[in-house]
């Protein structure tokens, strides 16, 4: 097998939430394009959009600056719904290595690649930072081995705990828990969120 067919398989985009500005979507990738560390989405102007929500999810798959993929799509759409005075989404992953299916990223983290990557928690504290909410939404943690995923979830809810943050942390109700919220590909289209409180030492 070549190298090339052993990396993770990156599927199909599709079109971004029609009230995004993708003229003006900024992404962070590595040097290659196999690592996304953030994805910048505002949404076009209102007056009162202002705010800036966070969302992390598992790993990135195929959304870029121009096109998206279905879980970025359904992000995009339920929290411009729900969150109204959003302007902007930020898109963060526990893992920043791209991939389609997460069993590829666990295939890869076999082969010896760093699935987290090496800048990925410099753009979280940057993005953590800057961000009026904060919404969890990675899922569980199936068909990443679940110790190496727990230690990873873990890793970024001390980093909650630790960051001075001046947002709120939400997830969605329906399903998970503070350690594996409801995946945002599954969201269901409503507002039901609920805040996280985050212990603070």
């Amino acid at each position: 097998m070549n190298e090339l067919s052993k990396q993770p398989h990156i599927g199909r985009q599709v079109s971004h939430y029609e009230k995004v500005d993708v003229t003006n979507i900024q992404a962070v990738f590595s040097e290659d394009k196999k690592y996304r560390y953030r994805l910048s989405i505002p949404f076009y102007s209102e007056t009162f959009r202002t705010k800036t929500v966070a969302v992390i999810l598992k790993n990135p798959s195929s959304a870029d600056e121009i096109r998206a993929d279905k879980t970025v799509q359904n992000v995009e759409k339920v929290v411009y719904k729900t969150f109204e005075d959003a302007q902007r989404v930020e898109i963060l992953n526990l893992f920043s290595l791209r991939g389609t299916y997460p069993k590829d990223i666990m295939e890869a983290y076999r082969g010896g690649k760093d699935i987290i990557g090496f800048e990925n928690n410099v753009a979280f504290k940057e993005v953590l930072s800057k961000s009026d909410y904060v919404v969890m939404a990675w899922g569980g943690a199936s068909p990443i081995n679940k110790s190496l995923y727990d230690a990873r979830v873990y890793s970024v809810l001390g980093m909650l705990e630790s960051l001075n943050l001046t947002g709120k942390v939400f997830r969605k109700q329906e399903k998970g828990s503070d350690v594996y919220p409801f995946h945002a590909c599954y969201w269901p289209d409503n507002n039901n969120f609920m805040e996280v409180f985050i212990r603070k030492d």
